[in-house]
């Protein structure tokens, strides 16, 4: 080991004794995710926003793969198009929506908020293709 990584480790080892448990504990509790019940700084509120945004975006996955899944090869190419489509116009909404707050520090708990609330309700609308009323010639049929 050359001399400047030896002193190197020696530094961080003294470090580390000297912080004492505390600053290692304080440290591992930045990293722990927030109390989302409960946010008390707007960090925490906007890492919450950003977990919530998380849990809509895995239903949206689900939702969306269970639809491609059961479409006809064109039909599954026009439904990809028809969800990038979406996926830009909820990035510009939400960045629209947030320019209320542009620069400050709840940017970003808007930012996801929004694109929380607009993901969620785009799976309200895939679970509804297939679900056709009898006659309804514009409705998509799934296969089974």
């Amino acid at each position: 080991m050359n001399q400047f990584l030896k002193a190197t480790v020696l530094t961080l080892a003294m470090a580390m004794v000297l912080a004492g448990p505390s600053a290692w504990a304080q440290k591992a509790s930045a990293n722990a995710p927030p109390d989302c019940n409960a946010p008390t700084t707007q960090k925490q509120m906007n890492d919450c926003a950003y977990e919530d945004f998380l849990a809509a975006n895995a239903e949206y996955a689900e939702s969306n793969q269970s639809v491609s899944s059961r479409l006809s090869g064109k039909q599954r190419d026009l439904f990809r198009r028809a969800q990038t489509s979406w996926i830009a116009y909820r990035t510009a909404t939400c960045a629209f929506e947030s320019s209320a707050v542009q620069g400050g520090s709840a940017q970003g708990m808007v930012n996801w908020q929004c694109a929380a609330r607009l993901t969620r309700a785009r799976v309200v609308e895939l679970t509804e293709i297939g679900n056709c009323a009898e006659g309804d010639l514009a409705c998509v049929r799934l296969k089974k």
